[in-house]
């Protein structure tokens, strides 16, 4: 087998370690517990010796959180990844450090049409920006943006756009934006297209409706729903307009007409109740820029694989490939 990389993607909870070919797919991976540095770098030890002690020409890692002087702190878990202790567990150099959304950024170029459902019918311009975004597990909203660079292909970069200001298209949205900065202050992105952000809008949807002040939990509202429940449904379209607006936001800002790729297990999960067509069309919804962002194409990427892909494209010399859709 030629030479491999190791590849990990932690969450604060857990870490996915693989093995793959620099920008192929991993052929092996396990997941071990990984709340602490201490028990990441177990992780890569055991892993290692579990694989027969590959010899491997390089390493990456990613998590949700940003990468600032040699170390990944993640946002929301006290877990921090550093690159010098990564690199003695893994006995190779310059191990990479980045974001989880720069690793999908980097996958872009490499998905393949099997693990993309169009929200729409536009087609990438493949000589323009592409955008990632997520929430991935529903406990955060990440960007990352991927620019042709006129050389060797693409340049990756992570944002922090979860954390803008979430929009309100009209009276409804701003009267339950209204009650969500009376709980959290700031509302952003983030407040809402998560697990949390669900039981949020639904309680303010209930209350806007005289009812009692009371949180379910993300999993009863999503019953409700399917069960046909008024309020329960609201919230799901609620939540696929935002996602709409804030993917044309994302796209705007990014000149992305290569696309914007959602990577989201939690969307997926919404199933039926993910409006697609409410989604593109607040996608769209851009006043004098309509017109540009329906030549726009946005996607729901539907592999768990995307992140390692990411790393392995990263661990190649010329990085991710200059072919784009």
């Amino acid at each position: 087998m030629s030479m491999q990389v190791l590849l990990g993607e932690a969450d604060g909870k857990t870490v996915v370690l693989a093995l793959a070919p620099a920008g192929g797919l991993p052929w092996t991976r396990q997941t071990f517990p990984c709340a602490t540095e201490d028990e990441l770098v177990a992780a890569v030890g055991d892993f290692l010796y579990d694989s027969g002690g590959p010899d491997i020409s390089g390493a990456a890692f990613c998590a949700p959180g940003p990468t600032i002087d040699g170390e990944l702190q993640l946002t929301r878990h006290p877990l921090r990844l550093n690159r010098e202790r990564l690199a003695a567990a893994c006995g190779v150099s310059g191990v990479k450090l980045v974001n989880d959304f720069l690793a999908r950024a980097a996958a872009m170029p490499l998905l393949s049409d099997d693990w993309l459902e169009p929200i729409g019918q536009a087609r990438p311009q493949l000589a323009a920006a592409a955008a990632a975004m997520g929430p991935i597990a529903g406990d955060g909203l990440g960007m990352a943006i991927l620019n042709p660079d006129g050389f060797v292909g693409w340049s990756a970069s992570p944002g922090e756009g979860g954390h803008a200001d979430l929009p309100a298209a009209d009276d409804r949205e701003a009267e339950v934006i209204s009650i969500l900065r009376r709980q959290h202050g700031h509302v952003s992105a983030e407040t809402v297209l998560t697990i949390d952000g669900r039981r949020d809008i639904h309680r303010a949807l209930v209350l806007l409706a005289g009812g009692p002040d009371a949180r379910l939990e993300a999993d009863a509202i999503q019953a409700l729903a399917l069960a046909g429940d008024p309020i329960a449904r609201e919230t799901f379209r609620l939540l696929s307009a935002w996602l709409g607006a804030v993917a044309g936001n994302l796209a705007l800002i990014a000149g992305a007409r290569s696309g914007v790729f959602m990577f989201s297990p939690f969307v997926e999960s919404w199933g039926e109740l993910f409006d697609r067509g409410l989604c593109r069309t607040r996608f769209e919804a851009k006043d004098r820029m309509a017109a540009y962002l329906a030549d726009i194409p946005l996607y729901l990427v539907g592999s768990a694989d995307s992140g390692l892909l990411g790393l392995s494209a990263l661990c190649q010399p010329s990085g991710p490939s200059p072919l784009l859709g």
